[in-house]
């Protein structure tokens, strides 16, 4: 393999993809912007491209792979951009490209960005609420309604997103999320797309909560991109890598190779821990303990990271800044994993493809590995077909086996699960546009208000409401009238059909569907085997190790300033995320039409100091007694679930949860689980630096 990569054609070869790759990024950037007019230009060339590629096409062979990244782009785009001119364009030109057949030409393999949720409860890419109305969504406790939903008429910045107005509005389908969307949630994700071309699955998701997802777009980009701190992009990123792998988190893995082969990193690294440099390497360690048992962490563990030769060593704000990286990722897969987001459109297991013309998503365009996997594919089958043409014998799995979601090596080594699908539709399918139906809905099936479950789950649902209710603080009367008084949007206000629609949005059956967080590659070659930790529980007894004292150290007093010391302004951010994400309510559980308003400020941090006590974190001011009136057991186990075993989190578990709740309240506790794990191990890992 190594020879492999060092001959010169190879060489060569690379130069072209890397070539191809940058103009095809440079194209697609002239859609970032909020003019119209320059977009048009941008689509009239990106058009010209593709269909002089076509062209290639039918006497070159080899510009397929090419051909293909642009298709997916545009097909991702065609879905997924904030800005229907876009979408329109790119819809017209794939269904088009898809009904003449003389190109293979890709689709998605869903729409909804969740395995877990259904579209219709995304909110959508167009401002699509009336004058009259408020959007219902969470936002901090001292805020009594969004200022953003009917003042901003008014703001420069909201008002420079709307030049699409002048646009005949194409019928809003269920393609682009069924939640009606205020200015202020459609002005995130389109500065989200302009700055990074890609309005992820992630923030589709995230976007449930818009204050919180500006938030932590400030604060994930500060950590991965910000010109004063020491680590290089790509070191940033590989370490991303690291953590996500060792969670087993294909959706975040794919997203960093994306961001590390193009913004140059070393194509060797994504071979695996042991191709990267030795210093990242060193940090593997470090990795797997925060992973699986950060109550392990010792001073040692950093000491040696801070000792050895000068190429090699750890200086302090180099190893706070992967601390932090670090705790940032690991947490970040739970939320990821815990919401079931699924792979971008564009991305391997996102596409449907037939496997005679198959790329492994862009993520891997340039990465070296999969491309000699993709190579040795093509020729199996060719010889495949040679075979059935000379011998008249054919097995219609021999070319499409490979492209289901049952087989089980579609990458070099140790991989699990397909993620580009076959075209099982027939050559005759037509592309989804906007007026489509979501065929994602018929998956996410609710289970019956009638059954035994979701009967229990009402019941401490109704109970745990009354619970609050009583031991609440009287809330400020202005705030109730306020509260009471808008024309709340909601297409539950009948708490008879809320169950059905939003108790369990799955199907409980345990068929094929029930597995999601799929992986589609090794991503235990990022990870360190020489170092053994396993991943056990906090024990409270266990003589080897104590109890993390909030008392003694803690976040806000000293690890907020030993961030800001050595990466000014990291610590402030992250401190506002941790706020946001414990704050943020709409005043309400289960239905948003509920006979007045509820304080799920207790709920709230039961769920948040859960998580601390599961990886040994203790506030001792915290009434831990408490926890139980409200957390149940089924709760708890979800909530250790996500914690600790994301990966394994399925379409079941996200059906019970132990309460009826709304998918973007089982959000909500995916983002308070993953904002106190990342607290507890920033805290562990800084408490120890603090101390070098």
């Amino acid at each position: 393999m190594d020879q492999w990569h060092a001959l010169p054609e190879h060489q060569g070869e690379k130069a072209t993809r890397l070539e191809a790759c940058r103009l095809r990024t440079a194209l697609f950037k002239g859609l970032q912007v909020d003019s119209l007019s320059d977009r048009q230009t941008s689509l009239d060339k990106i058009i010209q491209v593709v269909k002089s590629l076509v062209r290639h096409l039918e006497h070159d062979k080899d510009v397929e792979p090419e051909l293909q990244y642009y298709l997916l782009t545009m097909l991702r785009l065609s879905y997924t951009c904030p800005f229907v001119d876009v979408r329109h364009t790119f819809q017209s030109f794939l269904k088009h490209s898809l009904a003449s057949g003389t190109v293979p030409t890709p689709q998605a393999s869903h729409l909804s960005p969740s395995y877990f949720i259904a579209l219709k409860d995304i909110f959508s890419l167009e401002s699509t609420s009336s004058a009259n109305s408020y959007i219902v969504y969470p936002r901090p406790s001292h805020v009594s309604l969004s200022p953003w939903s009917h003042d901003t008429a008014d703001d420069p910045v909201a008002g420079s997103y709307s030049s699409n107005a002048s646009l005949e509005m194409l019928p809003r389908g269920k393609c682009t999320g069924g939640r009606p969307s205020d200015e202020y949630v459609r002005t995130m994700m389109v500065r989200s797309f302009i700055e990074e071309g890609r309005l992820s699955n992630m923030y589709r998701v995230m976007a449930f909560f818009p204050t919180f997802y500006e938030l932590f777009q400030s604060t994930i980009n500060d950590v991965l991109k910000s010109p004063n701190a020491p680590l290089h992009r790509s070191w940033r990123m590989y370490i991303g890598i690291m953590a996500c792998a060792e969670q087993q988190c294909q959706y975040l893995v794919s997203m960093l190779k994306l961001d590390f082969l193009q913004h140059g990193g070393d194509t060797a690294w994504l071979k695996g821990l042991q191709h990267a440099n030795s210093k990242l390497q060193r940090l593997a360690p470090l990795v797997k303990k925060m992973a699986r048992q950060p109550w392990r962490l010792t001073e040692e563990d950093m000491a040696n990271l801070m000792t050895g030769p000068l190429t090699e060593a750890w200086n302090k704000t180099e190893l706070i800044q992967a601390i932090v990286l670090i705790a940032s990722f690991l947490s970040l897969c739970n939320f990821v994993l815990g919401c079931g987001i699924r792979p971008e459109m564009d991305m391997y297991g996102g596409y449907l493809l037939d496997s005679a013309h198959q790329v492994y998503g862009v993520e891997n365009e340039l990465d070296d590995l999969m491309l000699q996997f993709q190579a040795q594919k093509r020729q199996d089958d060719q010889a495949f077909r040679a075979a059935s043409a000379a011998t008249g014998w054919y097995d219609s799995h021999i070319s499409s086996k490979s492209n289901t979601d049952d087989d089980e090596s579609p990458g070099p080594a140790q991989s699990r699960h397909n993620g580009a699908k076959n075209d099982q539709h027939g050559p005759d399918a037509d592309f989804d546009d906007e007026d489509d139906d979501d065929d994602d809905d018929d998956e996410l099936q609710p289970s019956s208000p009638t059954s035994p479950d979701a009967q229990h789950a009402m019941q401490r649902t109704t109970q745990l409401i009354s619970r609050l209710k009583k031991s609440k603080d009287p809330v400020d009367e202005q705030l109730h009238e306020q509260l009471s008084g808008l024309h709340l949007y909601t297409s539950r206000s009948d708490p008879s059909k809320a169950n059905a629609s939003t108790t369990a949005s799955i199907n409980d059956s345990h068929d094929t569907r029930d597995a999601v967080n799929k992986v589609y590659e090794d991503l235990y070659r990022f990870v360190n085997h020489d170092v053994c930790v396993p991943l056990e529980p906090f024990e409270r007894d266990n003589p080897d190790y104590d109890e993390f004292m909030l008392s003694e150290y803690c976040w806000e007093d000293q690890g907020c300033d030993l961030v800001n010391h050595f990466l000014p302004g990291t610590g402030d951010l992250l401190d506002d995320e941790f706020n946001e994400a414990l704050s943020i309510t709409d005043w309400t559980i289960f239905h948003q039409a509920a006979d007045g308003q509820v304080d799920t400020t207790p709920l709230r941090h039961a769920i948040f100091y859960h998580v601390l006590q599961l990886l040994g974190v203790i506030k001792e001011d915290y009434n831990y007694d408490e926890m139980a009136s409200y957390l149940c057991d089924d709760t708890r186990r979800y909530i250790e679930k996500v914690c600790l075993q994301p990966h394994l989190l399925s379409r079941q578990d996200w059906s019970h949860v132990g309460l009826s709740l709304r998918p973007e309240e089982k959000c909500h506790m995916n983002l308070l689980i993953q904002a106190a794990r990342k607290q507890a191990l920033l805290c562990y890992g800084l408490s120890l630096v603090s101390h070098l």
